[in-house]
């Protein structure tokens, strides 16, 4: 008899740091529905990218493989951005609301004005 898995809590975003604050967390954007909203960001981001860098691999001598790895890597460096940015607004959203509670603790605390 094997024993039965254990559900892990949901995972936060802002659980801990993104690794070197620029490369993205592969739990969260293994998630089919976030792929699906990032994609076209990424594309119509790094699509122009590789053109221009195919165009500078035709007019100066640089190595096909040089032309491969920055190719492979923009889309996932992008992602990296994107996820920086949403941790960004779920911090600012957090203080905010923060924020909000402690103002709405003291006005409860002052009673009804008189």
């Amino acid at each position: 008899m094997q024993p039965a898995p254990i559900p892990s809590a949901r995972r936060h975003l802002l659980d801990r740091p993104q690794r070197l604050a620029f490369l993205p967390t592969v739990w969260f954007w293994n998630d089919p529905e976030r792929q699906r909203l990032v994609l076209p960001i990424v594309l119509s981001v790094t699509l122009p990218w590789t053109l221009v860098l195919f165009y500078l691999a035709m007019r100066w001598p640089i190595s096909f493989a040089l032309f491969v790895v920055v190719n492979t890597l923009a889309p996932y460096l992008g992602m990296g951005l994107i996820e920086r940015h949403i941790r960004r607004e779920l911090r600012r959203r957090q203080l905010a609301a923060a924020a909000a509670r402690a103002d709405d603790a003291g006005a409860a605390t002052l009673g009804p004005p008189a």
